[in-house]
């Protein structure tokens, strides 16, 4: 029996937790990170994923590199460049496009260094139910029956109907 209980207490106070198949290390602002050793508990994430931070509604985290999820190919790297988030309910809050996909039939632009430094943010955002919130057009869209040009950004609300700037 108390094999057990050293066993159990070694597991839980290791530097790297067992059950979550996560390491924690410290992050260049001097906080704390995880990276996950394994993809078995947070499937939808690939071995090597950086556990940035963790919130009540939402999991911060930078892919190791570009990856598939939910349909949509994400920007990631190893130099932990394109945070991508994600609802408690692992569906995704925010991604950075690796290459032009249309969302919800709205042709999204992907993300790239020099987008966001002299474009604006290319950053796709979803509301929790999965319904697109914001993208900047990959090219030029009729959009209910409104025409608007590459490049443009464009917000949805949480039915997918879209929000027009007054």
């Amino acid at each position: 029996m108390s094999i057990i209980l050293a066993l159990v207490v070694f597991f839980l106070t290791s530097p790297i937790n067992t059950f979550s198949q996560e390491r924690t290390f410290k992050n260049k602002q001097g906080g704390k990170s995880s990276c996950i050793a394994n993809d078995s508990l947070l499937s939808f994430l690939p071995k090597g994923t950086i556990i940035n931070k963790r919130t009540k509604d939402k999991i911060y985290c930078f892919l190791p590199y570009n990856t598939k999820i939910q349909g949509y190919l994400c920007r990631g790297d190893e130099n932990r460049g394109w945070e991508t988030v994600f609802y408690a309910n692992g569906k995704l809050a925010l991604a950075w496009l690796a290459k032009p996909e249309d969302i919800q039939g709205v042709p999204c632009a992907p993300a790239s260094f020099w987008t966001e430094l002299f474009g604006g943010s290319a950053a796709v955002s979803f509301h929790v139910n999965g319904k697109l919130a914001k993208c900047k057009l990959s090219r030029d869209a009729i959009i209910n029956g409104r025409s608007f040009e590459k490049g443009d950004l464009l917000s949805f609300d949480p039915k997918g109907r879209l929000i027009l700037e007054k």
